[in-house]
Order: C-alpha cells, then structure tokens, then sequence
C-alpha cells in the first residue's frame, strides 16, 4: 500500500497558566504526546475518544493550524514543517478540511458561486478565466446534488443538509487527494446523515480520495471507515482495521467506548464495564 499520512513521534503541547503575579508560573497541557500512525492513499482513518483527548488537536497540525512541539507529520514523504512557500501553495491545495458546522464555515455575505469558486480563484486564479471558474464551480455543485439555481443564493437562503453540501463541494473542487472532516454530521438532522455519508462515500470512490474523520459517533465511524485510531489524554490506546478493532477491542478504554454505543436489541447484555469518574487531566 501507498502511504500518504504519517505521524511520526508528534508532540503537540500548550502552555497553560498556572498562577502567580509578578512571576507567571505555567503548566503544560499535554494535548498529543508521542502520537504515531499512518494512513494509506485510499484509505478512511476514523479518530475517536472522548472530549479532550487531542482528536481535533492532531487534525489541526495535519492543516498546519498548529506547530509542532516536537516529532514530524509527513505527507507524501515531504515533511510538512519543512516545506517552502511553494510547495505550501501545493500542500493546502492538496490537503482540504470539512468542518463541523457547515452553517458557520460559509461566508453569509458571499453567494454560493463565490464561496465554491474562491479556493479556484486562489489557488488557479492565474490559469482560469472567470468563466472557466464558474463552469468548474457549477459542475462541482452539481456532483454535491445542488442544482444551478442555488448559484447566486445566499448561505442563510439554504437548509443545514444544503449548507454541508456547500462546504464539501468548497473543499473537493480542487480535487485533493486528503480530506479532514471533524464531526461531518453531527449538526445534522437524523434524516440528513445518511445522504451526506453516502455523498461523502461515493465521492471517495470516484475521485479516490483519503479521509481523516474525527468523531464522537462510533457507530458512524464503525460504518464507514477502513481503519481507526482510539485515543485518550492525548496518547493513542488502539489501533487497527475498524472491523478487527469493534469486533475484539483489546483496551479497556476501547471496551468503554463501544460499551456506550446504543443497540437496537432491548435487554442486550454488555460484557464491559463502564469506568466510573471523569477523563483525567491532560
């Protein structure tokens, strides 16, 4: 297999004010400490654990929204930290993000054809004349399932099911191989999860995409990934092929968590045992 995405020994901490007046006293909150995983073009890696435990901080370091406090994030071989503007440009490019809200990650005072075609504009401005940018953004739009008469609509014009449509087609219009979705449907309605899941799954196969998803539903993670990352205080506990790992966790914390998944079959009996108390602290 071809390796796309490599955490290599990442340490990501925070300085965390702890006291004191005239002299600043701090601790370190230990966000991911020594995090190390790999993922293969193609693949669905799913990120799980409770709050807190440095999903979202591993995503942000893959989109260069944090720096390293130590180790190395490889993409394609390249080391990420080390790149120059230009392959920067190539990078960001590449490597596009989902994010949890759709509603609040779309401009409300740009229409959908602006808000589609900027990434185009940015990144292609020089090579594509505007007309060539409006026939690429309304064909991207047409492969989300929005039609061209959303084009000149507003964000605020739309329904949430729509706005998450939106925020994919931004994202995949220039055509990355790596996708970041954090939390892509837990703002949606019950009845929108599943068209968006599927939206996501055939535009993976068809454009051969890789995904990062980092979740708090495991069930969904359960459905749709290949492979997945249990993590906890910032450590990674298990890891493995999603169907070996739900099928016999080895951790008890991994236990815990599919422990907590709701089955449909009333009365069904849970071998693990819920740990008492809270998530400690990092």
């Amino acid at each position: 297999m071809d390796t796309l995405l490599e955490f290599r020994n990442v340490v990501k901490h925070f300085p965390v004010a702890a006291g004191g007046v005239i002299r600043r006293r701090y601790k370190m909150c230990k966000a991911v400490d020594d995090v190390s995983f790999s993922v293969e073009r193609g693949a669905c890696l799913g990120i799980a654990g409770e709050s807190g435990s440095g999903k979202t901080t591993a995503a942000k370091l893959i989109l260069l929204l944090e720096e390293l406090t130590s180790g190395s994030i490889l993409y394609e071989g390249k080391d990420i930290q080390a790149l120059s503007k230009h392959d920067l440009m190539w990078y960001r490019s590449r490597v596009q993000t989902i994010f949890q809200g759709a509603g609040s990650s779309l401009n409300p005072r740009m229409r959908i054809k602006d808000i589609v075609g900027e990434p185009l504009e940015v990144q292609k401005g020089k090579q594509l004349d505007r007309k060539a940018i409006y026939a690429k953004t309304e064909e991207m739009l047409g492969k989300v399932g929005l039609g061209p008469d959303n084009m000149r609509k507003y964000p605020h014009e739309l329904s949430g099911g729509q706005k998450q449509r939106v925020a994919i087609a931004n994202a995949m219009i220039l055509e990355p191989s790596l996708v970041v979705l954090d939390e892509p449907v837990s703002a949606l309605d019950v009845s929108i999860r599943a068209q968006i899941l599927n939206l996501l799954a055939d535009l993976q196969e068809k454009e051969g995409l890789t995904y990062v998803i980092i979740a708090h539903d495991l069930a969904m993670l359960e459905h749709i990934t290949t492979d997945i990352v249990v993590m906890y205080l910032g450590r990674i506990v298990e890891m493995g092929k999603t169907e070996e790992v739900f099928s016999n966790p080895a951790h008890p914390y991994t236990k815990a968590l599919f422990a907590a998944i709701p089955r449909p079959t009333p009365g069904n009996a849970r071998d693990a045992a819920i740990p008492e108390g809270e998530i400690g602290s990092p």
